[in-house]
């Protein structure tokens, strides 16, 4: 996790702000595809695609900026107050218990992304129950965690399938080609030639006991 080199803090803005746009934008074509249920807060999450691949290139404090930016950003333009509160909830709950999974090194990506799915739908589920009401939290609790595991499988196989496609930056791998790369010394490179010795055979002597 964490493989970028060090960049400088414009470079570091520039990168957050291609990302932070790249959530958004999945976040508006999430907004297009239809759900199949009546429960609110069930959505396949296709921005935490974009916030996994920061937790495990860039770590958990640029993926923390990168959800309260996509947090903040996507209930001014698509939202309100009150999918503020319960996407910040879910966005901070979603990211800690990834990036403490992520860092731990014991569950694989897609498992990290299903405990994000989880975790997510608990942090909303808990401001329902801080600002509705706790009925309505435990009558949608089952489904809702349920469609976090869903969920979070579908975006851990994509987000695995991204990571597997880019490069970490500064991996020289598939840079040079195989003409490009040096050719290992041999054993004969390393043995100079003997003074008056030619290793051309057409150029030994016919009076040498090898001829």
């Amino acid at each position: 996790m964490n493989t970028s080199p060090t960049h400088t803090p414009g470079q570091r803005a520039a990168q957050l702000g291609v990302l932070t746009a790249l959530a958004l934008v999945a976040g508006y074509l999430e907004m297009l595809l239809p759900v199949p249920t009546t429960v609110p807060g069930i959505k396949l999450g296709l921005g935490n695609i974009v916030v996994l691949f920061a937790i495990e290139r860039l770590g958990a404090r640029p993926a923390l900026a990168l959800m309260l930016a996509k947090v903040s950003c996507s209930a001014v333009l698509f939202g309100n107050p009150q999918v503020l509160a319960f996407s910040l909830a879910g966005g901070l709950l979603s990211w800690a218990t990834m990036s403490a999974a992520a860092r731990s090194g014991w569950f694989s990506l897609v498992a990290v992304s299903v405990i994000g799915g989880i975790s997510h739908n608990a942090g909303q589920l808990l401001m329902v129950a801080a600002l509705l009401s706790p009925a309505v939290a435990i009558a949608n609790a089952p489904l809702l965690l349920a469609a976090g595991v869903v969920c979070g499988a579908v975006i851990g196989v994509a987000a695995r399938g991204v990571l597997r496609s880019i490069a970490p930056e500064g991996d020289g791998r598939d840079v040079a080609g195989p003409a490009d790369r040096p050719r290992a010394a041999s054993p004969s490179d390393a043995q100079p030639a003997r003074s008056g010795t030619s290793t051309d055979p057409a150029f030994q002597s016919k009076d040498s006991p090898d001829a």
